[in-house]
């Protein structure tokens, strides 16, 4: 999306995320750098319905470091979700 003829003007997303009307689900890992946390703190305060877990003892690959865990957090978000959507 960078080609000269296609370039799309600059939006924010920051300013912007309180329009995201849907459940969102953060999963940060302990471990991850300081600015996954920092990031993942203003998502979660700009989007209405956002929800952070914070998972002890991995970092920024959950999904290959505890995928029992990473699963199950994010298919009981879906299930407790699906009407909302």
């Amino acid at each position: 999306m960078t080609h000269a003829d296609f370039e799309l003007p600059a939006k924010p997303a920051l300013p912007r995320l309180h329009e995201i009307r849907i459940p969102a689900l953060l999963l940060v890992g302990d471990a991850d750098i300081p600015d996954v946390h920092a990031h993942a703190g203003a998502i979660e305060a700009g989007i209405p319905r956002a929800r952070r877990v914070v998972i002890k003892d991995v970092g920024h690959l959950m999904y290959l470091e505890k995928p029992a865990e990473f699963s199950r957090l994010v298919i009981g978000f879906i299930e407790r979700n699906e009407g909302g959507l």
